[in-house]
């Protein structure tokens, strides 16, 4: 049995207070959760993000969680087809089921002399209602073949069966196979938007920003560059999922349950 005042837990001065391992998972999960809270989702083209500089890309995920969208999971809508397949109902079960009923009802009564009006209106409404068990019902099928122009420049064809007549028109950024809205940008999505949208520069200064980098690592003197390699040595690309890889240990990867990549 575990003691009121003490979680079961060892340390060099004696046993420690469950107070104060509360106090401590509840400060340590506090601090996790706004970390992970304040770090908002965004999606981006992965042909712009291999476009970025690493040192752009670890800028970007230090504020961001980025999730990675293939060149061939999403494209633009250049042209579409429809046709509808709708099927109408039958009602000649139900007619059928009726006429056979009445047709009865007046022979039995022919021969036993009992007619009643009210008899053979139940009785052909009951004929009718058997009858209808024959009918199908309509339906509504409306099939359309999407060409979507994808990411990586191939034009591929997408077929969607749906019960309304409404179809995304030409231009939309969709999802593939699925043809599901995105956020549009994600198609015109460039380095440059990239910089402008989550580095914060200007459109005029965005595209110098590449060629900055360049000019600056070639600045840097080569004994910088050596302890540079050294330390990232110990250091590779994990990927989780569909999120950007980042750089970290191979303990954390493997903790985490991710795979390493190039």
């Amino acid at each position: 049995m575990v003691n009121k005042e003490h979680c079961g837990l060892k340390k060099s001065g004696g046993d420690l207070p469950c107070n104060a391992l509360i106090s401590f998972l509840a400060l340590w999960l506090t601090i996790v959760s706004n970390e992970v809270l304040a770090q908002q989702v965004v999606k981006v083209s992965q042909a712009a993000w291999v476009s970025l500089a690493p040192s752009e890309r670890a800028a970007i995920q230090k504020q961001y969680v980025v999730e990675l969208a293939e060149i061939d999971s999403y494209g633009t809508i250049i042209d579409n087809q429809g046709v509808n397949e709708s099927t109408n109902g039958t009602s000649s079960g139900a007619l059928l089921g009726s006429a056979v009923a009445n047709a009865a009802y007046i022979d039995k009564a022919i021969k036993t002399g009992d007619y009643s009006a009210k008899n053979q209106l139940a009785i052909g409404i009951l004929g009718g209602i058997l009858g209808s068990a024959l009918d199908s019902k309509r339906t509504a099928r409306f099939h359309f073949r999407y060409a979507v122009r994808l990411a990586n420049g191939n034009v591929q064809y997408f077929d969607e069966v749906k019960a309304d007549a409404f179809r995304h028109p030409v231009g939309i950024c969709v999802a593939v196979p699925r043809i599901a809205l995105v956020e549009q940008q994600l198609c015109s999505q460039t380095a440059n938007s990239l910089r402008i949208t989550y580095l914060g520069a200007s459109a005029a200064t965005s595209a110098e920003i590449a060629q900055q980098l360049v000019a600056l690592s070639n600045q840097i003197p080569q004994a910088v560059v050596q302890v540079s390699s050294a330390t990232a040595s110990n250091l590779v690309n994990c990927k989780f999922g569909t999120l950007a890889p980042v750089r970290t240990s191979a303990e954390k990867c493997e903790l985490i349950k991710g795979s390493q990549v190039p």
